[in-house]
C-alpha cells in the first residue's frame, strides 16, 4: 500500500512540473562563433541530456576495447589457477592413496601451472618419497631453504629423511635449527630432546627440556618427570666414572652423584629406579639413615625389588638376624603386598630361619593358598625345600614349576624386558619409555591356571610359547636382560607407545 501510494505521489509530482513547464515553456539562447541558436527550455534540456548520453556511450566503447586485453589475460590466469590448484588437489589425493605414478604426474601439472612453491615442492617431495625416490625428495626439500616462508617445513621434511636413514647427526642438526627457527614448534622441541637424550647427552638434554618449559611446549608436571629421569641417567653415568677411579677423585665422583640422585628423588619421591639409586649412593657414602628414610617413604608408596635389594644390603658386614629383622621392619609399611611378603622371605632365608620364610609365603603356597605363585616364589620354595630338609627332589619340583608360572613384572618396553632399568630403551632409544609390568601371556596364565599343592604343579606340563630370544631355564636361573621380538600387529601406530607410556607414568 505504502509502495503505490509513493509511486502516485512521485508521478504527480512529475505531471505537475510537465503542466508548469509547458505553462512557462521560456527561451534558451546560445551564441556560437557568430551563430545564434534560440529554442525553448525543455527542447534545450532534452538536447544536452541526448548529447551527454552519447558521449559516456563512446566512452564506455572505447573503454571496452582498451581493457579487452587485460580481461583475457586475467581470464586465462584464472583458468590456468583453477587448473593448477585442481591438479593439486588431485595429487594430494593421489598421495594419500599411495598412488605415486599419479602423484608425481599431477605434481608435474601443479608445478608448471600454479606459482606456489611451497605447495608444489611439498607435493613433488611426497611424490618423490611414495616413489621410493628418497634423493629427489630430499632435493625438493632443500629447495625449501631457500625461501624463509618455507624453510621450516623443508627442515621438516630433511629432517624425516635422515631419521629414516638413520643418520642420526644430521637429524639432529635438522631438528635443532627448526627449534631455533620455531622454539614452539612441539615437533621440534621433542626431536631435540628426544635425539640428545638417546645419546646420553644428559646436560644438552636438560638445557633443551628448560627452553621447552619456557615456551610451554610441555606441562610442568611432564617436565618434572622427565628431569627426574635425566637427572638418574646423569648420576648413574657418574657412578659408571667413578668406578674407574680411586682415592679422592672417586670421592668426588661419588659425591657428584649423589647430589644428582638426591635432586632427581626431590622431583620423584617414588620413583623406584631413582630413590633405589640414590638410596644406594647414600649408604655407600655413610648416610645409612637417609637411606633408610628414602626408602620406607618410596616403599610406602609402592613396593618394589629393587627397593628391597638396596634396603638388604644397605648395611655391610650385618649379620643375617639382624637383616631378617630389618625386612620386617620395611615390609610393615606395606604387609600384605607381594613384595613384601618377599621381602621377609628373603631376610628369613639369610637368616636360615625356614619356617618363618614359609610363614611369609604362606599366601601363595601349602593347602591354605590363595594366591598363584610367580617365578620368584617358586625358586624362593626350592631354596627352602632344600635349606631346611635337604630335600632336593621337592626343590627340583619347585624348580620346574616355576619354568611354567606366571612371570614376574620387569622393565619392559619394545623389544626388550629386563629387571634393571634404564633411562634409554636400549633397542629403540627411546626415553623414559620402559614399564614396570608382566607380560601378557605370563597374566593370562595366571588367571587360567587353578590353584594347585606342589606335588601337583610338579607334574610335566606343556612349555609356554617361545616370546623371549632366550629360553625359560635361562631365563629363571639368570636374572638377566631378557631380549625379545613381540610379534608385529597389522596395523602398527605411534598411540601404543605412547599409551604404554602414559600407563607407566600413571603407575609411578
Amino acid at each position: 500500500m505504502l509502495r503505490a501510494l509513493f509511486i502516485f505521489v512521485v508521478i504527480a509530482l512529475l505531471s505537475a512540473l510537465a503542466i508548469w513547464l509547458a505553462d512557462n515553456p521560456g527561451e534558451l539562447t546560445m551564441h556560437w562563433r557568430g551563430y545564434e541558436i534560440r529554442t525553448s527550455f525543455v527542447v534545450g534540456v532534452g538536447a544536452m541530456a541526448l548529447a551527454a548520453f552519447l558521449v559516456l556511450l563512446v566512452y564506455r566503447v572505447v573503454s571496452i576495447f582498451v581493457d579487452t586485453p587485460a580481461s583475457v589475460s586475467a581470464f586465462l590466469e584464472k583458468r590456468r589457477q583453477q587448473k593448477g590448484f585442481l591438479a593439486l588437489s588431485r595429487g594430494m589425493v593421489a598421495v594419500a592413496a599411495g598412488d605415486a605414478a599419479d602423484a608425481k604426474r599431477y605434481a608435474a601439472q601443479a608445478h608448471k601451472l600454479l606459482d606456489a612453491p611451497p605447495l608444489t615442492l611439498l607435493l613433488a617431495a611426497q611424490a618423490a618419497q611414495l616413489e621410493g625416490d628418497e634423493t629427489s625428495a630430499t632435493g625438493y626439500f632443500e629447495r625449501m631453504l631457500e625461501a624463509p616462508e618455507t624453510e621450516f617445513l623443508g627442515l621438516r621434511g630433511l629432517f624425516i629423511q635422515a631419521r629414516r636413514a638413520g643418520d642420526r647427526d644430521l637429524a639432529l642438526a635438522h631438528a635443532r635449527r627448526a627449534f631455533e627457527l620455531r622454539p614452539q614448534t612441539p615437533w621440534a622441541a621433542q626431536a631435540v630432546f628426544e635425539i640428545e637424550a638417546a645419546e646420553e647427552d644428559w646436560d644438552a638434554a636438560l638445557k633443551t627440556l628448560d627452553r621447552e618449559v619456557s615456551a610451554r611446549v610441555i606441562s610442568r608436571d611432564m617436565a618434572r618427570r622427565r628431569r627426574a629421569v635425566l637427572l638418574t641417567g646423569k648420576a648413574m653415568t657418574a657412578v659408571e666414572a667413578a668406578r674407574g677411579q680411586t682415592g679422592e677423585a672417586r670421592s668426588a665422583a661419588l659425591e657428584k652423584a649423589v647430589a644428582l640422585a638426591l635432586d632427581a628423588v626431590a622431583l620423584a619421591p617414588t620413583f623406584p629406579p631413582t630413590v633405589a639409586l640414590a638410596a644406594r649412593l647414600c649408604a655407600e657414602t655413610g648416610r645409612t639413615r637417609k637411606s633408610a628414610r628414602l626408602l620406607e617413604a618410596a616403599w610406602s608408596a609402592a613396593p618394589h625389588p629393587e627397593l628391597a635389594d638396596v634396603w638388604l644390603d644397605m648395611i655391610e658386614g650385618e649379620s643375617g638376624y639382624d637383616r631378617a629383622v630389618r625386612a620386617r621392619v620395611l615390609a610393615a609399611h606395606h604387609p600384605d603386598h607381594i613384595e613384601s611378603r618377599i621381602l621377609v622371605a628373603r631376610g628369613a632365608i639369610g637368616a636360615r630361619d625356614w619356617s618363618a620364610a614359609r610363614e611369609a609365603l604362606g599366601a601363595y603356597v601349602g593347602p591354605d593358598a590363595h594366591e598363584v605363585p610367580t617365578q620368584r616364589i617358586c625358586e624362593l620354595m626350592a631354596e627352602i625345600e632344600e635349606g631346611a630338609f635337604g630335600d632336593r627332589g621337592a626343590a627340583r619340583g619347585w624348580l620346574a614349576r616355576a619354568l611354567h608360572a606366571p612371570e614376574d613384572p620387569l622393565w619392559t618396553g619394545e623389544g626388550y624386558r629386563s629387571s634393571r632399568w634404564s633411562p634409554i630403551n636400549p633397542m629403540t632409544g627411546a626415553f623414559d619409555q620402559l614399564v614396570w609390568t608382566a607380560p601378557v601371556i605370563g597374566l593370562a596364565r595366571e588367571v587360567q591356571r587353578p590353584v594347585a599343592f606342589e606335588a601337583e604343579a610338579a607334574r610335566a606340563e606343556t612349555p609356554a610359547p617361545a616370546a623371549v630370544g632366550v629360553s625359560l631355564p635361562a631365563r629363571v636361573a639368570t636374572k638377566e636382560t631378557v631380549v625379545f621380538q613381540p610379534p608385529l600387529p597389522d596395523d602398527p601406530g605411534p598411540d601404543g607407545a605412547a599409551e604404554e607410556t602414559q600407563e607407566g607414568e600413571r603407575k609411578w
